[in-house]
């Protein structure tokens, strides 16, 4: 798949409403000329991009938009409570802009709630969140599972199966692992496909996911599965370490999320499928953009009006997730420098990635 101009066609929104729903009036937060101060909360670290790619990128897009503006930085390790204890502190230390990625979202209403009391607008990033936002940057959630689905059932009919058992191992329901598991469902439901067996991982961790699949293959038998979706590739490593200890050969299409440096290393030597690609660049540019207009008393730009977890409507971007296959890495995520030839080809993948015609 060639991009004439990948970055274009990412910072499309995606959002199919009506012109007159883009009008969105923001209060601002208490305005700072010539200084600010900006907090990101991000939800876990379980998953390797948001410590690996989400903050460094986020510090990197206000620095370079503001070099005056401070970011304050917590990770709240899948912890709720600890997240509402972060953004408090937050609060004292005078951010005057939260930028939250919750932990969880069905409880993420009572930060945002707490911060507006303040006077503090909340930004959402990535999942959405509940309570009065100011703003939401991220992704179409529904979209990502319906991406994964699509590619999976690509796959399977490539593989010579037009039915058959798939195994769901789909992430925390309390997160954005409930909209993957939605739009994964409207293509699998009517695809002609059985979901054998499905779970939801809480904490999104491998631990579970590797013992989720195991119960899998016990239930279903080893050589009677045509495909695992995998709500991400953490995730998806999982399944695919319980599917080689039940001596399974070939490994089935096996979909992932965020493009990490195993799951492209997996896609090159041929054990996991595809994963889709977010382009994190992109979304922390936007948040930051957000949060530094907001954290001045500025305009923020316009966007479609969507609702968010408590059914309020907020203005959100969103922007759209990328297949990646073997046949379009290079194209894609080592093209937009998210990641490197050498990170996707190390691990024992050089030889793979020169036949793919990724390096040499």
């Amino acid at each position: 798949m060639k991009r004439a101009c990948l970055s274009t066609v990412l910072m499309a929104l995606t959002v199919a409403v009506s012109a007159s729903a883009c009008a969105a009036e923001v209060q601002p937060s208490r305005s700072s000329e010539g200084g600010c101060t900006i907090a990101f909360l991000l939800p876990e670290n379980t998953t390797p991009r948001y410590e690996a790619k989400d903050h460094p990128l986020f510090l990197d897009a206000v620095k370079a938009q503001d070099s005056s503006c401070k970011v304050l930085y917590f990770n709240a390790a899948n912890a709720a409570d600890k997240q509402q204890q972060q953004a408090e502190s937050a609060l004292a230390q005078g951010a005057q802009v939260l930028v939250l990625d919750p932990a969880n979202v069905n409880s993420s209403a009572a930060i945002v709630q707490e911060a507006k009391a303040k006077g503090v607008p909340t930004v959402a990033y990535d999942r959405t969140a509940g309570g009065p936002l100011a703003y939401r940057t991220g992704f179409d959630n529904v979209e990502v599972g319906k991406t994964q689905a699509n590619a999976m059932i690509k796959a399977m009919q490539a593989a010579g199966h037009s039915s058959g058992n798939i195994v769901m191992i789909n992430g925390a329901p309390d997160t954005t692992g409930a909209f993957f598991k939605q739009g994964a469902h409207e293509v699998f439901d009517k695809s002609g496909y059985k979901i054998a067996a499905e779970y939801d991982t809480d904490g999104w961790s491998p631990t579970n996911a590797t013992t989720e699949m195991t119960q899998a293959v016990a239930k279903i038998g080893a050589h009677d599965i045509v495909g695992v979706y995998a709500a991400n590739d953490t995730l998806a490593g999982a399944a695919v370490t319980a599917m080689r200890q039940a001596n399974i050969s070939p490994i089935p299409p096996v979909t992932g999320l965020d493009a990490t440096d195993e799951g492209l290393q997996r896609i090159v030597l041929g054990t996991q499928y595809m994963t889709t690609y977010k382009n994190l660049k992109a979304e922390t540019n936007a948040a930051a953009k957000v949060a530094i207009l907001l954290a001045h008393g500025k305009p923020v730009p316009p966007a479609p009006m969507v609702k968010n977890a408590t059914g309020d409507d907020v203005p959100t971007q969103l922007l759209p997730p990328i297949a990646v296959t073997v046949d379009n890495i290079k194209s894609t995520v080592i093209a937009d420098g998210f990641a490197t030839s050498a990170e996707v080809c190390g691990g024992g993948a050089a030889d793979a990635c020169a036949r793919a015609g990724i390096t040499g």
